[in-house]
């Protein structure tokens, strides 16, 4: 079981007396070119950091048991290529008739690669004038070149209603 406080991340686990042991996870860096190490407490950490760390269990739990995630934003904090990455092992991880889903939320428009994802896997939510929300698949839109630009373009809808006014800066 893991558990944070003070900003600090423990781990508990129950020894062979049935009594507890508490870990403080540390971070370990290595100078590449000297060999150093250098300790960190979790909290010192960036947010990307910590954030990739989260995404450890699940891909250790992909192998083991059929599990869905439900992500909020798994681009948050972190680098597209890192954000990728994770897809990639997710994907390359799950053997194929495994019961598993993995349903997430993104504005990075780099992880709408096609050559990763099904188009009929991608979903756009678009916020109403009323307020509610509405989905469409890409699966719907023909052709698909650059998935990309047209959502950056506002192709696919999806887009954030502003107000006039407010755009102007």
């Amino acid at each position: 079981m893991a558990a944070t406080a003070g900003g600090e991340m423990l781990l508990f686990e129950v020894n062979a007396n049935g009594g507890y042991e508490i870990y403080k996870q540390k971070a370990v860096h290595r100078n590449l070119t000297s060999g150093t190490e250098v300790v960190f407490d979790l909290s010192e950490e960036s947010d990307g950091c910590i954030r990739l760390l989260d995404f450890i269990p699940m891909l250790i739990d992909l192998k083991q048991n059929e599990v869905d995630y439900l992500i909020d934003e798994i681009d948050r904090s972190m680098h597209p290529m890192l954000s990728q990455k994770i897809l990639e092992c997710y994907f390359s991880g799950l053997e194929s008739g495994r019961d598993a889903q993995f349903i997430f939320s993104t504005h990075e428009c780099n992880l709408l690669n096609l050559d990763l994802i099904r188009a009929d896997e991608v979903w756009f939510v678009e916020k109403g004038k009323d307020g509610a929300s509405h989905l469409t698949s890409l699966a719907e839109f023909k052709p698909r070149e650059d998935v990309r630009k047209g959502y950056l373009l506002g192709r696919y809808g999806a887009i954030p209603l502003l107000p006039k006014e407010a755009m102007k800066w």
